[in-house]
Protein backbone atom coordinates (compact mmCIF):
# COMPACT_ATOMS: atom_id res chain seq x y z
CA UNK A 1 0.00 0.00 0.00
CA UNK A 2 1.50 3.42 -0.95
CA UNK A 3 2.47 5.77 1.84
CA UNK A 4 -0.11 8.56 2.39
CA UNK A 5 0.92 11.98 1.09
CA UNK A 6 2.48 14.24 3.70
CA UNK A 7 0.10 17.11 4.51
CA UNK A 8 2.95 19.63 4.20
CA UNK A 9 4.48 18.22 1.03
CA UNK A 10 4.49 20.46 -2.02
CA UNK A 11 5.64 18.73 -5.23
CA UNK A 12 6.69 22.07 -6.71
CA UNK A 13 9.07 22.67 -3.82
CA UNK A 14 10.98 19.44 -4.42
CA UNK A 15 11.94 16.95 -1.76
CA UNK A 16 13.22 18.39 1.49
CA UNK A 17 12.83 17.35 5.14
CA UNK A 18 9.43 17.80 6.76
CA UNK A 19 8.23 17.05 10.31
CA UNK A 20 6.91 13.57 10.98
CA UNK A 21 5.47 14.18 14.45
CA UNK A 22 1.72 14.81 13.96
CA UNK A 23 1.80 17.42 16.72
CA UNK A 24 4.48 19.38 14.89
CA UNK A 25 2.66 19.10 11.58
CA UNK A 26 -0.52 20.54 13.09
CA UNK A 27 1.49 23.29 14.78
CA UNK A 28 3.10 24.25 11.47
CA UNK A 29 -0.31 24.44 9.83
CA UNK A 30 -1.68 26.62 12.66
CA UNK A 31 1.29 28.97 12.52
CA UNK A 32 1.01 29.34 8.76
CA UNK A 33 -2.72 30.00 8.98
CA UNK A 34 -2.09 32.68 11.61
CA UNK A 35 0.55 34.29 9.42
CA UNK A 36 -1.87 34.35 6.50
CA UNK A 37 -4.55 35.99 8.63
CA UNK A 38 -2.08 38.61 9.81
CA UNK A 39 -0.83 39.30 6.28
CA UNK A 40 -3.63 38.96 3.70
CA UNK A 41 -1.11 40.02 1.05
CA UNK A 42 -0.01 36.37 0.88
CA UNK A 43 -3.38 35.05 -0.21
CA UNK A 44 -4.24 38.00 -2.43
CA UNK A 45 -1.04 37.81 -4.45
CA UNK A 46 0.03 34.18 -4.38
CA UNK A 47 -3.29 32.39 -3.94
CA UNK A 48 -3.36 28.61 -3.41
CA UNK A 49 0.02 27.98 -5.02
CA UNK A 50 1.63 30.36 -2.55
CA UNK A 51 -0.16 28.71 0.36
CA UNK A 52 1.32 25.35 -0.61
CA UNK A 53 4.82 26.82 -0.65
CA UNK A 54 4.22 28.57 2.68
CA UNK A 55 3.24 25.29 4.34
CA UNK A 56 6.16 23.33 2.92
CA UNK A 57 8.67 26.09 3.70
CA UNK A 58 7.38 26.31 7.27
CA UNK A 59 7.64 22.54 7.62
CA UNK A 60 11.24 22.66 6.44
CA UNK A 61 12.02 25.44 8.92
CA UNK A 62 10.62 23.32 11.74
CA UNK A 63 13.02 20.48 10.89
CA UNK A 64 16.01 22.82 11.15
CA UNK A 65 15.62 22.91 14.91
CA UNK A 66 17.55 19.66 15.30
CA UNK A 67 20.66 21.48 13.97
CA UNK A 68 22.98 24.02 15.62
CA UNK A 69 21.84 27.65 15.74
CA UNK A 70 24.41 28.69 13.14
CA UNK A 71 22.90 26.29 10.61
CA UNK A 72 19.38 27.52 11.38
CA UNK A 73 20.49 31.13 10.93
CA UNK A 74 22.21 30.35 7.63
CA UNK A 75 19.24 28.51 6.18
CA UNK A 76 16.78 31.16 7.33
CA UNK A 77 18.96 33.91 5.84
CA UNK A 78 19.15 32.06 2.54
CA UNK A 79 15.42 31.31 2.29
CA UNK A 80 14.37 34.76 3.47
CA UNK A 81 16.66 36.35 0.90
CA UNK A 82 15.24 34.24 -1.92
CA UNK A 83 11.68 35.09 -0.92
CA UNK A 84 12.43 38.80 -0.51
CA UNK A 85 13.49 38.91 -4.17
CA UNK A 86 10.17 37.29 -5.09
CA UNK A 87 7.97 39.88 -3.42
CA UNK A 88 8.00 38.70 0.21
CA UNK A 89 9.96 41.05 2.48
CA UNK A 90 11.99 39.34 5.19
CA UNK A 91 9.68 40.84 7.81
CA UNK A 92 7.18 38.15 6.77
CA UNK A 93 9.73 35.43 7.53
CA UNK A 94 10.54 37.13 10.83
CA UNK A 95 6.89 37.01 11.87
CA UNK A 96 6.32 33.48 10.58
CA UNK A 97 9.28 32.23 12.63
CA UNK A 98 7.84 33.77 15.78
CA UNK A 99 4.49 32.11 15.15
CA UNK A 100 6.17 28.78 14.45
CA UNK A 101 8.02 29.03 17.74
CA UNK A 102 4.80 29.75 19.63
CA UNK A 103 2.79 26.94 18.06
CA UNK A 104 5.53 24.31 18.12
CA UNK A 105 6.49 25.06 21.73
CA UNK A 106 2.89 24.73 22.85
CA UNK A 107 2.40 21.53 20.87
CA UNK A 108 5.62 19.81 21.99
CA UNK A 109 6.82 21.51 25.21
CA UNK A 110 9.65 19.03 25.66
CA UNK A 111 11.33 20.48 22.56
CA UNK A 112 10.86 24.14 23.46
CA UNK A 113 14.62 24.70 23.67
CA UNK A 114 15.03 23.41 20.12
CA UNK A 115 12.20 25.58 18.83
CA UNK A 116 13.78 28.60 20.49
CA UNK A 117 16.28 28.50 17.60
CA UNK A 118 13.52 29.74 15.31
CA UNK A 119 12.90 32.72 17.55
CA UNK A 120 16.64 33.43 17.66
CA UNK A 121 16.78 33.37 13.86
CA UNK A 122 13.85 35.79 13.77
CA UNK A 123 15.79 38.07 16.11
CA UNK A 124 18.68 38.17 13.63
CA UNK A 125 16.33 39.29 10.85
CA UNK A 126 14.73 41.84 13.16
CA UNK A 127 18.09 43.32 14.18
CA UNK A 128 19.09 43.71 10.53
CA UNK A 129 15.80 45.45 9.75
CA UNK A 130 15.97 47.73 12.77
CA UNK A 131 19.57 48.66 12.02
CA UNK A 132 18.13 50.75 9.19
CA UNK A 133 14.72 51.83 10.49
CA UNK A 134 13.99 51.63 14.20
CA UNK A 135 10.79 49.92 15.24
CA UNK A 136 9.02 53.10 16.33
CA UNK A 137 9.58 54.70 12.92
CA UNK A 138 8.63 51.44 11.19
CA UNK A 139 5.28 51.49 12.96
CA UNK A 140 4.70 55.20 12.28
CA UNK A 141 5.34 54.82 8.56
CA UNK A 142 3.14 51.72 8.43
CA UNK A 143 0.28 53.48 10.22
CA UNK A 144 0.60 56.58 8.05
CA UNK A 145 0.33 54.44 4.94
CA UNK A 146 -2.82 52.76 6.24
CA UNK A 147 -4.46 56.09 7.04
CA UNK A 148 -3.53 57.60 3.67
CA UNK A 149 -4.06 54.64 1.35
CA UNK A 150 -7.13 53.19 2.99
CA UNK A 151 -7.86 49.71 4.40
CA UNK A 152 -7.54 47.71 1.18
CA UNK A 153 -4.81 45.42 2.47
CA UNK A 154 -3.86 45.05 6.13
CA UNK A 155 -0.16 45.57 6.98
CA UNK A 156 0.79 46.63 3.45
CA UNK A 157 2.63 49.66 4.82
CA UNK A 158 4.87 47.43 6.88
CA UNK A 159 5.71 45.41 3.79
CA UNK A 160 6.88 48.54 1.99
CA UNK A 161 9.05 49.74 4.84
CA UNK A 162 10.49 46.26 5.36
CA UNK A 163 11.34 46.00 1.66
CA UNK A 164 13.35 49.22 1.88
CA UNK A 165 15.26 47.75 4.83
CA UNK A 166 15.94 44.60 2.80
CA UNK A 167 17.21 46.77 -0.04
CA UNK A 168 19.68 48.34 2.38
CA UNK A 169 20.74 44.87 3.52
CA UNK A 170 21.94 43.98 0.03
CA UNK A 171 18.77 42.65 -1.63
CA UNK A 172 18.40 45.08 -4.54
CA UNK A 173 15.21 43.59 -6.00
CA UNK A 174 13.27 43.54 -2.75
CA UNK A 175 11.34 46.74 -3.44
CA UNK A 176 10.69 46.25 -7.14
CA UNK A 177 9.49 42.67 -6.69
CA UNK A 178 6.97 43.88 -4.10
CA UNK A 179 5.75 47.02 -5.84
CA UNK A 180 5.36 45.22 -9.18
CA UNK A 181 2.15 43.91 -7.63
CA UNK A 182 1.46 46.28 -4.73
CA UNK A 183 1.39 49.46 -6.83
CA UNK A 184 -0.16 48.09 -10.00
CA UNK A 185 -2.70 50.73 -11.11
CA UNK A 186 -4.85 48.03 -12.66
CA UNK A 187 -5.24 46.48 -9.23
CA UNK A 188 -5.25 49.46 -6.87
CA UNK A 189 -6.69 52.98 -7.05
CA UNK A 190 -4.59 56.09 -7.71
CA UNK A 191 -4.79 57.09 -4.04
CA UNK A 192 -3.25 53.77 -3.00
CA UNK A 193 -0.47 53.89 -5.59
CA UNK A 194 0.42 57.44 -4.57
CA UNK A 195 0.62 56.34 -0.94
CA UNK A 196 2.97 53.52 -1.94
CA UNK A 197 5.34 56.00 -3.62
CA UNK A 198 5.17 58.39 -0.69
CA UNK A 199 5.86 55.69 1.91
CA UNK A 200 8.84 54.39 -0.05
CA UNK A 201 10.20 57.93 -0.32
CA UNK A 202 9.79 58.48 3.43
CA UNK A 203 11.46 55.17 4.28
CA UNK A 204 14.36 55.87 1.94
CA UNK A 205 14.78 59.33 3.44
CA UNK A 206 15.16 57.71 6.86
CA UNK A 207 17.71 55.17 5.72
CA UNK A 208 19.66 57.83 3.82
CA UNK A 209 20.74 59.32 7.13
CA UNK A 210 21.86 55.88 8.32
CA UNK A 211 23.83 55.23 5.14
CA UNK A 212 26.09 58.17 5.92
CA UNK A 213 27.16 56.53 9.15
CA UNK A 214 26.40 52.83 8.65
CA UNK A 215 29.55 50.64 8.51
Amino acid sequence: MPKPAHSLHNPEAGNHPLPEDPREIKAVLRATKRCYRRHPYFARRYEQRGAAFARSDAGYLATLTTHPQSHVDDQVAWLAGVLACRGMPRWLMEEHLELLFEELSQAVPARADDFQKLRSAAAVLRAERQAWIRQADFEILSANFASTAGPSLKNAGGLLVAAVCDECCGLPHSVSSLTLWLSNPERFPVKWCSAVSETLAQARALVATKKRTHP
